[in-house]
């Protein structure tokens, strides 16, 4: 019955559709720690003999430790459902599928399981976190038009600001982003990103907590969610 639910809550979500694949992987059913809620999990490890491995690299720990040396706060950002936000190709979907007692399904979003997952959403967290979104006004006015006429944004005298920027709609994936070149960015303020954690010091309260709202603003620009309970600040 759980399972049932859990599979009608991933359709109402979009999140995932029903398939006609070829491809159809088993289930998991895992139990949270609480031991009354169930995780989801698909064996993918038929599918991933087949998946040709990416070469983008992952960071190391350590090199992402040498940026907090001279850090005194620090927070780390849990993203939610993190994967959920990057789209799946046709043809990506078609690999996702998997089925249980209640049928044949596929993903519309990124699962975890598969093989370059991890790495694909590496990418996107890279790109993301270039910078932030906030430039200064005459770099402002330098933003290629068709890239706000794309997001119906407006930039009267140059202005891509908080207020103005809305959160991305479902009708772009993140993979149409137009980034503007590293001569174009500010600092990456010295975050570092692992997978689905971000995690970032400054050097004083001040710098920290105006670093976490430039770095929220980033996130919500790309559509990605924060899990606040899983989240930590001021530490």
């Amino acid at each position: 019955m759980k399972v049932y639910e859990l599979i009608k809550k991933l359709l109402e979500k979009g999140l995932v559709e029903h398939s006609e694949s070829p491809w159809a992987s088993p289930i998991v059913i895992v139990l949270k720690k609480n031991g009354v809620d169930i995780r989801m999990c698909i064996d993918y490890r038929i599918v991933n003999t087949f998946i040709k491995l990416s070469n983008y690299p992952l960071p190391l720990i350590d090199d992402l430790l040498i940026g907090f040396e001279s850090a005194m706060w620090f927070m780390s950002l849990d993203m939610a459902s993190g994967f959920w936000a990057i789209r799946m190709t046709e043809r990506a979907k078609l690999i996702s599928a998997f089925v249980c007692p209640f049928g044949h399904f596929q993903w519309v979003r990124m699962p975890f399981g598969l093989k370059n997952a991890p790495l694909v959403y590496q990418a996107v967290i890279n790109n993301c976190l270039w910078g932030f979104i906030r430039l200064p006004p005459e770099e402002e006015a330098e933003v290629d038009q068709d890239v706000l006429d794309f997001l119906q944004l407006e930039c009267p005298g140059g202005g891509v600001t908080e207020e103005k920027v809305p959160a991305l709609t479902d009708t772009m994936t993140v993979f149409q982003r137009n980034i503007p070149t590293p001569s174009h960015m500010g600092p990456v303020l010295g975050r570092s990103s692992y997978i689905d954690d971000i995690a970032h010091g400054a050097v004083s309260w001040d710098q920290l907590c105006e670093d976490l709202n430039k770095l929220l603003f980033r996130l919500r620009y790309w559509n990605i969610s924060v899990s606040l309970p899983k989240s930590e600040f001021g530490k």
